[in-house]
């Protein structure tokens, strides 16, 4: 899985980029594109805060994170958990596993 885009695992193919408004939309047309295992960081956090692709990046988010919770990425120590925690309640709903693997982590960072 992680040699396939998000594109390519989605079968959602976004229009031309000379049709994407901004920047913030541009990266996401790029990123989406982008074998899952060649994804940086940064670009990880970017396509989790924006809400593309979770269920294809959560496990590796939650790897980065169990090896260091306060993965930094462009910006400040801990983007990574920030975008991370701000996934919607209905993913971790169906994904109970993970979030328990989330809650387990962010518990480790109160103690």
């Amino acid at each position: 899985m992680e040699t396939k885009s998000i594109e390519q695992l989605e079968k959602d193919i976004w229009k031309n980029l000379s049709e994407f408004p901004t920047d913030l939309v541009e990266k996401c047309y790029r990123y989406r594109k982008i074998a899952i295992s060649k994804l940086t960081d940064e670009q990880i956090r970017l396509l989790i805060s924006q809400k593309i692709g979770i269920e294809y990046l959560i496990g590796i988010a939650l790897e980065k994170l169990e090896r260091n919770i306060l993965t930094e990425c462009d910006f400040y120590e801990g983007d990574l958990l920030i975008a991370v925690s701000s996934i919607p309640t209905e993913f971790w709903n169906e994904n109970q596993t993970d979030f328990l693997t989330f809650k387990n982590l962010w518990n480790g960072t109160r103690n």
